[in-house]
């Protein structure tokens, strides 16, 4: 049998759902998430209480949570369109693909950290980073590093730094200030 359910209880650990029926004011018995995944590449995406979807049941009450859709009282993501796949989390944070246009855009209101135990590697036929930039390591470039304006070692200037110590002839310079 199937029947509508509200999400009264979101047990992680279990990976499970219990369900409270609008119509009885009943609650379910344990409830698997129905999800994309789950050998080999893996999925884990659990409904938020107050969800609303429809529930597959066995005589025990126990069964499945298919999941939930949109409707008046839920409405979809705006980014949400033909040709995308859209994540929205609750504080607006978004991971999208546009297949129309092959554009994958993560946007955060926080961070977003990428780990690799090994390496990380960008391959592109161009990378902007737009913001300042931190590393905590040395830089090893294997090619040009081109500047279109200065370059500061701690406080020196590239293109304006004085040297002491200055003479005529093949004698060498003092440091840079």
């Amino acid at each position: 049998m199937w029947k509508v359910g509200k999400i009264s209880v979101v047990d992680h650990q279990k990976g499970i759902v219990r369900c409270t029926f609008p119509d009885t004011g009943e609650q379910s018995g344990e409830l698997v998430v129905i999800m994309g995944r789950t050998t080999g590449r893996m999925d884990y995406s659990m409904p938020e209480l107050d969800e609303v979807g429809p529930c597959l049941l066995d005589r025990s009450g126990k069964g499945f949570y298919l999941g939930s859709g949109y409707t008046k009282a839920y409405i979809k993501p705006e980014e949400g369109e033909r040709d995308k796949e859209v994540s929205k989390f609750k504080d607006g944070s978004i991971v999208e693909f546009d297949a129309e246009n092959s554009i994958y855009r993560i946007y955060s209101k926080n961070k977003i950290i990428i780990e690799s135990e090994n390496e990380i590697l960008l391959k592109s036929k161009l990378i902007k980073v737009e913001g300042p930039q931190e590393n905590t390591e040395t830089i090893t470039a294997k090619g040009i590093i081109k500047s279109l304006e200065d370059v500061l070692a701690k406080t020196i200037s590239l293109l304006k730094h004085l040297h002491s110590g200055v003479q005529g002839g093949p004698s060498d310079t003092g440091g840079p200030k």
